[in-house]
């Protein structure tokens, strides 16, 4: 028979049966067809390893068809993935939707939907639109599915059209073409001649490729072999029953082989060789020994489990096994692909792993799709500031940075306003314009292709580089985004441009990133990636319940269910998945399979939160197979670094020895040494309060805000409101109120005009920062503060004090004015927030924006060094010839409207809205003032002579280090 089936389990030498057969027919052009580009190369290397160097081709079944393409002379244009979704948008976007309206709005339905239409493009015999119209609707009848039924046959019908207006057949309409054609050659033999097929590592096949398989073996006299790894009775390949019975059904002709078990390792063949033959078998065998065969790994997190497993890899490699013969295997790579990347790279491993990236996701793509928002109407600072921070595209980096400062600071938020401020400093960004002037698709595309080769060639400009690492990942973005605008210009052709769309399929491409498998490096799989294959070494991951065995997931249109009973109904038989259950049995069988020499099972105890975790059955399953004596290795989550005999890596040993040693003191802030900032330092001719009180809460904090002043790139919301906006306000309300009515006393007579023109000030100031609809936190901040000063107006009102404001946010030693100097030379400069006077006396009074008062009672200046507003006492008594009654601060956020601070207990005219013990007698109240004037004149001194020290517990507001990665002190 043309159709020859080799079955059996896992190594029963199935591979010599068919690359046997290969080898000798090398003279009839044989064509070995295998599952995925990786198995492509190995067998590749397999075969010239044994001689068979030239005469063989290896492909897989989409190369297999345009083959068949090639010999019969089919030659229609392929549709790439990135076109199909794109055409798939396309219909999406011209049905009239209603029962899927929610669920296409969704930025996932147009890749599910492209899925959806391979699955009908695979089916055995011709799906088109209008049988499945009739087969939709026969399920349908007329009831509650209709609706939705049509809905879905009429996006496969728009797709289907806008295949046909494009002039593409998707690859799955291709390969059906292919076939039809070369059936239907009248020729004998047929256009494809006599060269053999052999088909080996696969364990299933669809629609199409089993009629590749019945159109070359029954229709063309074609000698085909297909493997197919499959043991009647045995549970673990209940999953390939059914391609099985397919095949059987087109009439191979089956040749069943034995279990062998020569090519475990001598030492490993005991122990692998039962649990293959007997995993997931009702029986009950005896256990064996698992020597050094099966070993098991259980870690506290995923962190755990790829360090556990890296250190393993780690010590094989050592070892001298190859890194090519060993496979880490997870239920799905890509989730780990970070964590790999950053343990495998710490620890030194080569590794190999077949991921993709969404375009938008790498340093080109985010530049490239920055550029085509920046030069749009709703372009953002954002948008510009990625595409100038585009790899290579600045020798400077800096100058992205302070552009970014620049525009955060001053809240433009627009493209626009960031453009202008770059054009200033720098040279004009053309680009932007040319894009925006491109109105039909072809000419934006053409010139967007011109700025992606800008773009990916600046870093190596006048370089001859030799792309390596992430370098090939930049190339691999490039030569995908330039294949896809060519594609997009053969789809949308002269049509308007459509800038949104462009981005967004740009942005959903895919980028294949990573190595690929070489024998010099650890191969990392999903357990389909290695079932063509064998390995010294198996490291089985994530063996826990919901990950492997995964958990089925539902179909987004059509479920199993619905798909068998449209079967039923019209005869149309859609793909429907066999039991899930069955699928994970079979595939964890492979990769207990394929391992010569070891195999390891990994599961977790807990995740990072330390949450327990189940582990896989499967892994119960193997352990009844084996004797109590198996090794288990176990790392929990608490274990940060490795015990030092275990330690994989000279950095892991360093590590083991640093945290098993002994604790070294945490360096302490030491004084200030360098001798021109002690000379800077020791000359200034006056100091501020406020840095005064800042050096003693805490010098570090006195360095960081007052000595270093960093600037802040995205001020504090609440900080930005809540403070110059705040005073200013306040002091501009105050003013007009005098104005207006002749006081600057709020009384219950002239509140309504204060708060009115309060409200007036707030809105008039509002230019002071930028209000922008993303800045929510900073409108809220706004409001919030409307509230607390139109309460604080109305506390004014009911207060019986005869002080009235005199002198508002009064500036002292700042421009032309100068510093005040106290007893003992001491010179001082500041920003008094506000004075009330009354009969001679003054009032100081300082606002604070936070909620809590009480910390500012006069009985905690001295223990937390309080003392602003009695500076500011002396202060107004030097400059302004006022009696000082009293220093308070009020906080403006508190419901309590009552000052706190120290008043002068015989002044009267203060009126009685003060607490007991803020009242002070006359002794008493000098007292506090010459306290104030002598911690002021040691703060300073220290200050002048630079004496850091850290002081964590009373550095922030609420206790606390404020800048702890300057500071580095432990509390």
């Amino acid at each position: 028979m043309p159709l020859k089936l080799v079955t059996g389990p896992a190594n029963a030498a199935k591979a010599g049966e068919v690359l046997g057969g290969l080898r000798k027919r090398l003279d009839e052009d044989p064509v070995l067809v295998v599952p995925t580009f990786a198995d492509v190369e190995h067998a590749q290397r397999e075969l010239a390893e044994r001689g068979a160097i030239f005469g063989a081709r290896v492909m897989r079944f989409e190369w297999l068809f345009g083959e068949i393409a090639e010999r019969i002379g089919f030659d229609g244009r392929r549709a790439s993935d990135f076109q199909r979704e794109l055409i798939a948008e396309e219909a999406i976007r011209r049905a009239r939707l209603e029962a899927l309206a929610d669920s296409a709005a969704q930025p996932g339905f147009v890749r599910a939907a492209a899925r959806f239409f391979a699955e009908l493009g695979k089916v055995r015999g011709e799906v088109t639109g209008a049988r499945l119209t009739r087969a939709l609707r026969a399920w349908a009848g007329d009831g509650p599915r209709r609706r939705y039924a049509d809905e879905i046959a009429a996006l496969y019908r728009t797709y289907l059209d806008g295949l046909e207006r494009a002039g593409l057949l998707d690859e799955e309409l291709y390969a059906r073409g292919a076939l039809n054609a070369l059936r239907t050659a009248p020729t004998r033999p047929t256009p494809w001649g006599r060269s053999p097929v052999f088909v080996y590592g696969f364990d299933d096949f669809d629609g199409l490729q089993l009629d590749a398989l019945e159109t070359l073996s029954q229709h063309c006299d074609v000698d085909v072999t297909v493997s197919l790894p499959y043991e009647r009775g045995r549970l673990a390949f209940k999953a390939v029953s059914a391609v099985h019975q397919e095949l059987l059904a087109m009439g191979a002709d089956e040749l069943e082989l034995e279990p062998l078990d020569d090519h475990y390792a001598a030492e490993s063949r005991t122990a692998l060789h039962h649990l293959e033959r007997n995993l997931f078998e009702d029986e009950r065998r005896e256990p064996v020994e698992a020597d050094d065969a099966v070993s098991f790994h259980s870690s506290g997190g995923e962190r755990a489990e790829v360090e556990l497993v890296a250190a393993r890899v780690l010590q094989l490699l050592r070892d001298g096994v190859a890194p090519g013969d060993v496979a880490v295997v997870f239920r799905d790579p890509s989730a780990y692909s970070s964590l790999l990347e950053q343990v495998f790279g710490a620890y030194g491993i080569p590794y190999s792993i077949d991921r993709t990236l969404p375009f938008g996701h790498t340093g080109l793509g985010r530049g490239l799709l920055a550029l085509i928002r920046a030069s749009g109407e709703g372009g953002t600072a954002e948008d510009l500031l990625a595409y100038l921070r585009t790899p290579g595209l600045l020798k400077v980096p800096g100058f992205a940075d302070s552009l970014e400062a620049e525009v955060r600071r001053d809240g433009a938020h627009a493209a626009r306003y960031a453009r202008e401020r770059w054009e200033r400093d720098h040279w004009p960004l053309e680009e932007l314009d040319r894009l925006a002037r491109a109105r039909d698709t072809d000419a934006f595309v053409a010139e967007l292709g011109s700025r992606l080769a800008t773009l990916f060639t600046f870093p190596y400009r006048r370089t001859a580089t030799v792309l390596s690492g992430p370098q090939l990942e930049a190339a691999r973005a490039f030569t995908g985004a330039q294949r896809a605008l060519t594609e997009l210009r053969a789809v949308l052709g002269t049509r308007p441009v459509d800038v949104q769309q462009i981005v967004r399929v740009l942005e959903q491409m895919r980028v294949r990133v990573g190595d690929p498998p070489q024998p010099d490096r650890v191969q990392v799989s999903a357990p389909r990636e290695i079932r063509a294959r064998r390995f010294e070494a198996v490291l089985v991951c994530g063996l826990e319940e919901g990950e492997f065995p995964r958990m089925a997931n539902p179909e987004p249109f059509l479920s199993d269910d619905d798909r068998r009973a449209i079967a039923t109904a019209s005869g149309l038989a859609l793909p429907v998945r066999e039991d899930r259950l069955d699928r994970e049995r079979y595939l964890f069988y492979i990769c207990a399979s394929r391992a010569e020499r070891l195999l390891v099972l990994s599961s977790r105890s807990s995740d990072e939160e330390g949450n327990p975790q189940t582990e896989s059955y499967f892994v119960d399953d193997v352990r009844r197979l084996l004797a109590d004596d198996a090794e288990v290795r176990v790392r929990s989550l608490s274990d940060v670094t490795w015990r030092p005999d275990e330690a994989p890596t000279a950095a892991e040993w360093d590590r083991a020895h640093a945290a098993s040693g002994p604790r070294r003191p945490v360096p302490r802030a030491e004084p200030l040494s360098s001798e021109p900032l002690l000379a800077e330092l020791s000359a200034r001719d006056a100091v501020a309060a406020r840095a005064l009180e800042n050096f003693a809460d805490c010098p570090v904090k006195w360095l960081v805000e007052d000595l270093l002043k960093p600037d802040e790139l995205v001020p504090d919301p609440e900080a930005m409101v809540r403070g110059s906006y705040a005073h200013e306000v306040l002091s501009c309300t105050y003013e007009r109120l005098a104005k207006e009515t002749g006081s600057r006393r709020v009384r219950h007579e002239n509140l309504a005009d204060a708060e009115r023109i309060l409200l007036d000030e707030l809105r008039d100031k509002s230019s002071m920062f930028q209000l922008s609809p993303k800045q929510t936190r900073v409108r809220a901040a706004a409001r919030r503060l409307e509230f607390d000063l139109l309460r604080f107006l109305r506390s004014e009102a009911d207060s019986d004090s005869c002080f009235e404001p005199a002198a508002l946010e009064h500036a002292f030693g700042f421009d032309e004015g100068e510093p005040v100097e106290l007893d003992g030379g001491l010179r001082v400069r500041g920003r008094i927030d506000r004075v009330d006077e009354c009969d001679g006396m003054a009032l100081v009074i300082d606002y604070k924006t936070g909620k809590r008062v009480d910390r500012y009672k006069v009985a905690r200046w001295e223990p937390e060094n309080r003392f602003q507003a009695a500076l500011y006492m002396l202060v107004v008594e030097k400059l302004l010839g006022l009696r000082a009654a009293g220093g308070v601060y009020v906080a403006l956020g508190s419901d309590d409207p009552r000052p706190r601070g120290m008043v002068a207990k015989e002044v009267g005219e203060l009126g009685g809205r003060w607490f007991d013990t803020d009242r002070l007698d006359a002794d008493e109240f000098r007292g506090r003032l010459d306290w104030a004037l002598g911690r002021i004149r040691e703060t300073d001194a220290l200050m002048r002579a630079g004496e850091l020290r850290a002081c964590p517990d009373r550095c922030d507001w609420n206790g606390g280090c404020k800048y702890p990665s300057v500071c580095r002190s432990e509390r």
